[in-house]
């Protein structure tokens, strides 16, 4: 009876030791592979950051690859505590965040630097509190300006968009392929590559970062620069988790937030959509296609009621677009020219 009663008292023990450890322990979720440059190079490195900063009060793991949730999932994931990180495309939640979606207007941003720094900016100066009361936002960025890259045959005037099956990243990027006559198909970010090789789709609007995170050497050929659109993504935390969170470790995560993540971030961006641009001018079988002021003029005609559009769309839902519209295209002027 003494030896149970013992072996019961250890077993709690050892139970309240592995309670401990795992208490600390924050979860991170991409829909990334883990190899993939944002996952490796932007989430864990920023993880370590914080891990190192709070020396064992907290630890946050990353879980990449999807495996808590699918992409369009990560938003929900957060909120019902299945993950407490994660890092999303804002623009795959439908709806949610109407007035972020502004960074995916046609032609508004070419850096991420400069999209990334009007996304951190317009949360800090409260035109984004609507749409991000219940979480804790960490930092926001963009990628450098969408271009357009195709399988077989090349995109360079407006019209040669007619008929072809392009992958539908966001609401606007569709708005956007189906005003050039494109035939829009969703396809989340980690198939793109399946979705080429297969004939579902003809070619996918992306930065150049993309080329190598989802393994698109193999099946693109022609890249058009275009800066047609964007993507806003959050790195978002579930709130109550944050809230229960020491002094100490909110400290450390507060430190890497904000613009300090968003600029640190949107300088690997732009150095990785650099260097991946150069290694696609260097392979056999690829050409870059940079059309000429006058077609990009064509484009910017042709596509710019979408500006419009979202602006009347935000003020149907009582939101701020003109303001936001306003002051992004000030920050991103500012930091782009």
């Amino acid at each position: 009876m003494k030896k149970k009663i013992i072996g019961f008292i250890l077993g709690v023990f050892s139970l309240s030791i592995v309670s401990a450890a795992s208490a600390n322990e924050l979860k991170l979720a991409t829909f990334e592979p883990p190899k993939a440059f944002i996952a490796s190079k932007i989430l864990a490195a920023w993880a370590s950051k914080v891990n190192a900063c709070a020396n064992g009060e907290v630890k946050i793991k990353m879980f990449a690859g999807g495996v808590l949730g699918s992409p369009p999932k990560q938003y929900d994931i957060v909120t019902s505590g299945v993950a407490d990180i994660s890092w999303t495309v804002l623009g795959y939640i439908g709806g949610q965040f109407p007035l972020s979606s502004v960074i995916e207007l046609p032609f508004l941003t070419r850096t991420s630097k400069a999209g990334t720094t009007a996304l951190n900016t317009l949360f800090n100066e409260g035109y984004l509190d609507k749409e991000m009361a219940g979480i804790k936002v960490i930092g926001l960025h963009s990628n450098p300006g969408y271009h357009v890259h195709m399988k077989e045959t090349k995109v360079v005037n407006p019209a040669d968009f007619k008929g072809k099956k392009m992958r539908v990243p966001s609401k606007i990027a569709g708005t956007i392929l189906k005003t050039l006559g494109a035939t829009g198909v969703k396809v989340p970010a980690p198939g793109t590559s399946e979705a080429l090789n297969k004939g579902v789709v003809d070619g996918t609007p992306f930065p150049y970062t993309a080329i190598g995170s989802f393994r698109l050497f193999d099946v693109t050929k022609y890249h058009t620069e275009l800066h047609v659109t964007n993507a806003t993504f959050g790195l978002i935390m579930n709130e109550k988790k944050y809230n229960d969170l020491t002094n100490r470790s909110q400290d450390c995560i507060d430190k890497y937030s904000g613009h300090a993540f968003g600029d640190w971030a949107s300088n690997l961006i732009d150095n990785q959509n650099a260097k991946m641009k150069n290694e696609v001018s260097k392979r056999e079988g690829h050409e870059i296609i940079i059309p000429s002021a006058d077609v990009i003029a064509e484009y910017k005609k042709i596509l710019a009621p979408i500006e419009s559009d979202w602006l009347a769309e935000m003020k149907g839902k009582g939101l701020d677009g003109d303001g936001v519209l306003r002051r992004a295209k000030q920050i991103i002027t500012a930091v782009d020219g």
